[in-house]
């Protein structure tokens, strides 16, 4: 899985104005960034070898850069971590999502960009159909 696999299945969500990947250098409001974690789960490998692996699993961090409304930033996160919370057997680009493990009990206030625009974050790991 690919993190562009990520982004089009939170594009699919319809959570946001916009969806993107990677770095943005104006980002317009009302969006999710989709970015390759900091976090990573260790290596592991099914016994006989990757060849007999059915899952994988993908670290990504969800950035939500909303608006100057802390109130309306936090609403927006939380809805989207619901919605990655309950996602089960999610088909994205003919890949398979089997659910996404969330790393924190809730989104992470990261504050303002210099624009005084309020974000916050959630870091998961995507764990795919292989």
């Amino acid at each position: 899985m690919m993190l562009e696999d990520v982004r089009d299945y939170i594009a699919s969500l319809g959570k946001s104005d916009h969806t993107y990947m990677g770095k943005l250098d104006h980002k317009k409001e009302c969006s999710i960034g989709v970015y390759h974690s900091k976090h990573s789960n260790g290596f592991k490998t099914a016994l006989g070898g990757p060849s007999q692996e059915s899952y994988g699993i993908k670290s990504v961090t969800f950035l939500i850069h909303w608006n100057k409304s802390p109130r309306e930033t936090e609403k927006a996160s939380k809805e989207l971590y619901e919605a990655l919370r309950d996602t089960r057997e999610a088909n994205t680009n003919n890949k398979t999502i089997k659910f996404i493990q969330l790393l924190y009990n809730e989104p992470i206030d990261v504050g303002t960009d210099d624009n005084g625009i309020y974000e916050m974050v959630i870091d998961a790991a995507i764990v795919y159909e292989k």
